[in-house]
């Protein structure tokens, strides 16, 4: 009898001390992270509640992330700008016939695409150039000066409209108060809200939008626009947030230079922070969610049927990685996950072999909430049942 009771207590004492990673993770999810087309990952699973580490694999070597970048990008622009932040870009004539002012607030939203713009109704640049010809039907040829628009956005909206020959374009002298100049406003283009934008970048992986989002926050930042400028500004952010930078080297942030690096560890630093602060809420709500929306709308149905609905993340597709950062499921639990597998090879094969590795291997943790709790209260006895 004595000898059961210890054997009892030993169970007892043994299921109560924190489990190493083979212990609570399932065999088939090593079994899918030990695939050939992962060629050995750099990946971190972490559980949100308690922050500790359950698995890791090469988590702190520097990598190529992709899209996954686009979580740092997004995350900066929240941290800089309110998120109701609206944008307006106007046009106005001047004293001089045929020469108009632009002023603008450098909308990441405005394209010079007639695609982009009735798919997604976003700002439409060569209304611009179309609005001024209009103000007065003799004009063959305007001038537009410009401040806080691109030139390069403006070159597109003439070659759109074939105007190339009859508009010329050229950007405001600094020393110039655009005040001086104007006269009457022709028309005002306003954007949607910031947190569209956000959320646009992040579900659908825009690499321009995300791009021109991450230099906004440079510049509102105080920093150079360009490369060296980007870097400060986003170890400023991610350090302020306790999120450790070692080695971060950005060359854009839409994460399509192969030069950019990041470890893992970082990615999932910055999940935690996505995850508890107010102000980046709008990043986790904009993050596709499996089989769903976004970029993992035709995932995970072949893959991993049991995990639809259950994964939210930023999806990431280069030339040499495939990779996917963000939140998984499990019950009453929440995993925060980064895989990035940057040894990829080229083909489309390989690339969907390595995505289908990286769901099946999640939809081995994944499971629904526990929902529907409900107290029953007996004559003798307090009994709680799952509807």
């Amino acid at each position: 009898m004595k000898k059961i009771s210890v054997l009892i207590l030993l169970s007892l004492i043994l299921n109560t001390q924190p489990a190493n990673a083979v212990d609570v993770l399932p065999q088939p999810f090593f079994d899918y992270l030990g695939s050939k087309y992962l060629a050995k990952p750099g990946i971190i699973l972490l559980d949100g509640a308690s922050k500790e580490v359950v698995y890791e694999s090469g988590s702190t070597i520097l990598r190529s992330p992709a899209s996954v970048l686009k979580l740092t990008s997004a995350t900066a622009v929240a941290m800089t700008l309110d998120s109701t932040t609206v944008f307006t870009t106007s046009l106005y004539k001047t004293e001089k016939r045929g020469v108009f002012v632009i002023l603008g607030e450098n909308d990441p939203w405005m394209t010079s695409s007639a695609k982009y713009r009735d798919a997604n109704k976003r700002a439409y640049t060569p209304t611009l150039i179309k609005k001024a010809f209009a103000s007065d039907k003799k004009l063959k040829k305007i001038t537009l000066l410009y401040r806080g628009v691109s030139g390069t956005e403006l070159y597109k909206a003439k070659r759109a409209l074939g105007r190339r020959a009859s508009v010329v374009y050229k950007a405001l002298d600094k020393n110039i108060d655009p005040k001086s100049l104007i006269t009457e406003k022709v028309v005002e283009i306003k954007s949607p809200q910031l947190l569209k934008m956000i959320k646009f970048a992040l579900l659908y992986s825009d690499n321009l939008l995300s791009q021109r989002l991450v230099m906004l926050a440079t510049t509102k930042s105080g920093y150079a626009a360009d490369k060296n400028g980007l870097n400060e500004m986003m170890n400023e952010k991610l350090t302020a947030l306790g999120v450790d930078t070692t080695g971060l080297h950005l060359e854009d942030g839409s994460g399509l230079s192969g030069g950019n690096r990041i470890s893992a560890v970082t990615v999932s630093q910055l999940l935690l922070k996505i995850r508890s602060e107010p102000k980046l809420k709008v990043v986790y709500d904009s993050l596709p969610t499996s089989g769903q929306s976004g970029t993992l709308i035709g995932r995970y149905h072949s893959t991993a049927p049991q995990a639809v609905g259950l994964v939210k993340a930023k999806t990431g597709s280069t030339r040499n990685t495939v990779s996917l950062a963000g939140f998984a499921t499990s019950g009453e639990k929440e995993y925060i996950f980064v895989v990035i597998a940057d040894h990829v090879g080229r083909t489309k094969r390989m690339q969907n072999a390595a995505r289908s590795a990286i769901d099946r291997m999640l939809g081995t943790i994944t499971k629904p909430s526990v929902t529907g709790l409900t107290t029953i209260v007996a004559e003798s006895a307090t009994a709680t049942v799952i509807n």
